[in-house]
């Protein structure tokens, strides 16, 4: 790549001899006349500051959207789970919220060291909180959320149950407290497919017998989401105990 950036002589011609085109070992290919090497065209390495300061402000710009699952993966009868077809609208989470994805740069460096499996559990960090809250402000719901339910969350349990609390205490919320973890599901189960994903954690939650629910929009807080099968489920078993709409608010998607 570096001897491509530098090549003084026709772009085209260079891929072609490290392809080794007969045309080009014999002699007779031609340039091709449209490179940036043969049509002369340059552009200016230079970068505005205003280019550059809005480049910096869209890449620390916190939030990204989550769209819901509303289909049941097909095969799940054969995976012994009693779930097909689309999720009735009463079971499905609403769109949701992350801080960032962990592929990205900007938020996203910041939370693959956060989330690192070699870095410490521990309560959220203050400029992490910051920006979600941030998300929240520019977070255009059709109703408050009243209420904050957080996942258990087997690598990152006090990150995620601070997370909770300080975002209850903020937007002056009640908070319920954790779902209950019913089943455990060992590392690597259901990686094949959707259905086997989803196998992995069905069963796997269940509501608090204390906890009541007061019909109104509530938020539901993880550490990271991959498939999105997790928040799906505990949706579901949310919304059958009676809960109002499902608004979930991760911190990272993976990818």
């Amino acid at each position: 790549m570096r001897d491509y950036a530098a090549e003084p002589a026709c772009r085209m011609l260079f891929l072609r001899r490290q392809l080794d085109d007969p045309e080009v070992v014999d002699g007779t290919a031609r340039e091709c006349g449209r490179c940036d090497r043969c049509g002369g065209a340059a552009w200016p390495a230079e970068v505005s500051s205003s280019a550059l300061e809005a480049a910096q402000s869209a890449l620390g710009r916190p939030g990204v959207e989550l769209d819901p699952r509303r289909m049941w993966p097909t095969g799940m009868s054969a995976a012994g789970v009693p779930l097909s077809g689309r999720i009735p609208a009463d079971r499905q989470a609403e769109s949701g919220r992350a801080l960032g994805r962990l592929s990205d740069v900007g938020w996203g460096t910041r939370l693959r060291a956060l989330l690192d499996g070699t870095a410490p559990d521990g309560p959220v960090p203050d400029d992490v909180l910051g920006a979600v809250v941030e998300v929240l402000k520019g977070w255009e719901w059709h109703t408050r959320p009243a209420t904050v339910v957080w996942i258990p969350s087997r690598s990152r349990p006090q990150l995620v149950q601070s997370l909770a609390t300080r975002l209850a205490q903020v937007g002056r919320l009640t908070l319920l407290g954790p779902l209950e973890r019913v089943r455990e599901t060992s590392p690597g189960t259901g990686r094949s497919n959707s259905a086997q994903r989803l196998r992995a954690v069905h069963g796997a939650f269940a509501v608090p017998g204390p906890m009541v629910f007061d019909g109104a929009p509530l938020l539901l807080v993880d550490d990271r989401i991959d498939t999105g099968w997790t928040i799906t489920e505990a949706t579901r078993v949310l919304r059958e105990r009676g809960a109002g709409a499902v608004l979930p608010l991760v911190l990272a998607v993976d990818g």
